[in-house]
């Protein structure tokens, strides 16, 4: 994590992977690999826009493949 690497709420990362956020949750607790890595931080999910990012661009690779 850089430190201007900037920290996403569930929303913000739920309208970047175009799911709802009920969805994004339940995966999170999961720890299901089919989202980018969450931290739980006290009753809230977060994200690195970093790890986000990453995703996407491991997602279009796993596509274009």
């Amino acid at each position: 994590m850089s430190q201007n690497d900037k920290i996403l709420t569930q929303a913000e990362v739920a309208a970047i992977l175009r799911v709802p956020e009920s969805t994004l949750q339940d995966l999170a607790r999961r720890g299901h690999r089919s989202i980018p890595k969450a931290w739980k931080v006290g009753r809230a999910w977060r994200w690195l826009a970093s790890d986000v990012d990453a995703f996407i661009a491991s997602r279009g690779q796993q596509v274009a493949a």
